[in-house]
């Protein structure tokens, strides 16, 4: 992996060190230049699906198809959606609610997820229940295991936590959900991308995934997978003008998919998901495999340089196995806020400072990252320790 080549890719990069990433990702040149060619597309030679049907609904296919490769699943368990908010509204929806049923989830979830299962409770009476975030995958399996009730109905984590940064052990607490009877639902904005995947095997009955973090791709697409022994299992709650098979306009009847884009309504920028495919023959060609092992390498020396400044505290679990490329901590006597506003200030760090659950700083690492952009981080948090809080 030549990292300086990579760079060149990314060239905001020479105007700050970057590690929020898991906010929005840069896009990368080849990425970015194949957005901007389908957008000339369209001025040049207009709406491609009326124009051109038969050049445009090919790639259409191709692209959803790449999509649910990606992942390993049929292209008929994944469907587009506008992000992990739509995806997960789209099977909270698709389920009967009554007073007294349970959702878990994370003690640590974003608004995308959170919101809605909040909003759940208020119409529908359903229990929310929160699951601590535990430093070893058999406890934090056994905390799930100890949460589920024969009330519990649907199981909803992010594979990476938004904040702290922990990875679930998604293959075992899918296993147990759906022993007692129970559907989960996986957030993948901050997994997908960063190494190999295969849903199946992983377990999840639902999946939301995002274009726009670990995947390269410009703001903002996503999808829904729905394993397929699951198709049924979800009510249609919004039925638009994608969902159908086919529909008669005389007699008013109509026909959903088959498959998982019965859950689709649209409409779509299709330039930016056909970039989404090209991003991901773009991770592709660098591999995913040596994404992942650059990124641990990057990470292991973030945390490693952490524990050694005074006052600091790591909150991301320390193995890989545990965790990715988000590495959280704070700095005492700091507020998260301050401290990122100071990183940028005096450093042109741009990184992230968050105040909800925990107080601290979010690193994102993406595998580009160079060793001394780590360290100058390090010196700069170490400087500050010495200095203290409000410089």
């Amino acid at each position: 992996m030549d990292i300086m080549k990579i760079r060149e890719d990314f060239p905001a990069l020479k105007r700050y060190v970057w590690f929020q990433n898991g906010g929005v990702s840069m896009t990368p040149a080849p990425v970015a230049e194949e957005h901007i060619r389908l957008m000339r597309e369209l001025l040049e030679r207009g709406p491609m699906h009326i124009v051109y049907p038969e050049e445009e609904n090919p790639r259409r296919k191709r692209t959803m198809d790449r999509l649910a490769g990606f992942f390993s699943v049929a292209p008929g368990e994944m469907g587009l959606m506008r992000g992990v908010s739509e995806a997960y509204q789209t099977v909270l929806r698709g389920l009967d609610w009554k007073a007294g049923d349970q959702i878990l989830l994370t003690e640590e979830e974003e608004g995308s997820v959170l919101m809605p299962t909040l909003h759940l409770r208020e119409l529908f009476g359903v229990e929310v229940v929160k699951v601590p975030l535990v430093d070893n995958i058999q406890s934090q399996v056994d905390a799930f295991a100890s949460r589920i009730t024969g009330r519990t109905r649907l199981v909803t984590f992010s594979h990476v936590t938004t904040d702290a940064g922990h990875r679930m052990p998604v293959r075992e607490i899918s296993q147990i959900a759906r022993e007692r009877g129970a559907f989960t639902f996986v957030d993948m904005a901050h997994s997908a991308g960063l190494y190999p995947m295969n849903l199946h095997e992983m377990g999840c009955d639902f999946a939301g995934i995002l274009s726009y973090k670990w995947m390269y791709a410009p703001y903002a697409a996503g999808a829904l997978y729905v394993r397929k022994e699951r198709l049924n299992d979800l009510r249609v709650t919004y039925a638009g003008g994608r969902a159908e098979a086919w529909l008669d306009f005389k007699k008013d009847r109509f026909a959903l998919k088959e498959n998982v884009e019965r859950f689709q309504y649209g409409p779509w920028s299709w330039p930016l998901v056909h970039a989404w495919f090209y991003s991901m023959n773009y991770l592709s060609r660098i591999g995913l495999d040596q994404i992942w092992s650059r990124t641990v390498v990057l990470t292991t020396r973030l945390k490693t340089g952490l524990k050694q400044i005074p006052g600091v505290r790591l909150m991301t679990p320390e193995s890989p196995a545990m965790s990715a490329a988000l590495v959280t901590f704070s700095l005492e006597g700091w507020d998260g806020f301050v401290l990122q506003d100071a990183l940028r200030r005096r450093w042109n760090i741009v990184i992230k400072g968050f105040d909800n659950i925990r107080n601290g700083i979010r690193t994102s690492v993406p595998f580009f990252i160079l060793e001394e952009e780590i360290d100058l981080l390090l010196k700069a948090l170490g400087t500050l320790a010495k200095e203290g809080p409000g410089r």
